[in-house]
């Protein structure tokens, strides 16, 4: 069952360990989903997409308690754009949790290419072979759990054998996961940004979890936006797990803060949304060298020529 999360900024005003917040529920035909996506964004603190018999599920999260009126304006506008009758929409309050517990609970430790991504309940790796990470992902997105952080996982692995970068990038890094893989990987100093304050703060606590403080430079950034990003670059790989539309719309700064020869790693992509990112990067001169599907979701690398 696909399933995508995404945190658009700070889901909680309490701290990144206790949160309560507020969920909107729709279910909208397949097509439509991207239209009904960029409706609720600017209401939401982070959207989740989830693949169903009847369609495509919906959930809005947000700290703020949601205007009842104002979600019905914002779905009647949407649906009359759309072609389709109003969704049928819940809202309900979320009890408060512990997301450092609830981020680990039932779930295994994922094998993937040269890594091994685990939480704190479970026991360590004894396979020297493999890279160990423990990650704790609390509301931040990056458990290795979803197919976009497996594929950019995959992909690292299959670009291990060649030169390492000396200047890599994760942009939307979410829990640090992909950041602290490349730093293990070829022990490059990294960075790590995203648009989330609690994702930063997150992905921070996970890199002094893994002894990475000297690899992995964490901070709050849209996309190319902060000074400090432009400062450390350009990069020789980037790596972005986001979604299509920020993909899109971050593909010249990520051609123009990359150098000649430059891997970039894409995902957060549905299958059927590839060929657009592949033609909007072709269309910034980059070429394919690989891309792999799994379970419904497309990873990217993508190569800017010397």
């Amino acid at each position: 069952m696909a399933q995508h999360y995404k945190n658009s900024q700070a889901c909680t005003k309490k701290t990144a360990e206790f949160s309560t917040s507020w969920q909107i529920s729709l279910t909208v035909p397949r097509l439509v989903l991207d239209l009904f996506e960029r409706a609720l964004e600017p209401i939401v603190d982070a959207l989740s997409t989830q693949v169903r018999s009847e369609g495509w599920l919906i959930r809005g999260y947000t700290a703020a308690k949601p205007s009842h009126r104002k979600i019905a304006t914002i779905l009647e506008q949407a649906a009359t754009m759309a072609g389709i009758q109003p969704p049928f929409v819940t809202i309900q309050a979320l009890p408060e949790l512990n997301w450092a517990r609830e981020s680990t609970r039932n779930l295994n430790p994922v094998h993937v290419g040269r890594f091994v991504i685990r939480g704190s309940h479970s026991a360590a790796c004894k396979n020297p072979a493999l890279i160990e990470l423990e990650i704790d992902a609390g509301p931040a997105f990056g458990t290795a759990h979803h197919a976009t952080t497996k594929g950019c996982l995959l992909a690292l692995s299959k670009l291990a054998p060649a030169r390492a970068p000396f200047r890599p990038l994760d942009v939307g890094c979410g829990a640090g996961t992909l950041a602290m893989a490349i730093a293990r990987l070829w022990k490059v100093k990294t960075v790590a940004s995203d648009i989330d304050p609690i994702a930063v703060r997150v992905a921070r606590r996970n890199v002094t979890l893994n002894c990475l403080q000297r690899f992995v430079w964490c901070l709050v950034s849209d996309g190319f936006a902060s000074p400090l990003i432009r400062e450390r670059g350009p990069f020789d790989l980037i790596v972005a797990n986001i979604l299509q539309r920020p993909l899109c719309a971050l593909a010249p700064s990520i051609v123009m803060n990359s150098v000649p020869g430059s891997t970039i790693v894409l995902s957060g992509l549905l299958d059927n949304q590839a060929p657009s990112i592949v033609a909007t990067y072709r269309g910034q001169g980059l070429h394919l060298r690989n891309r792999f599907s799994i379970d419904g979701w497309t990873t990217l690398i993508m190569v800017r020529p010397q």
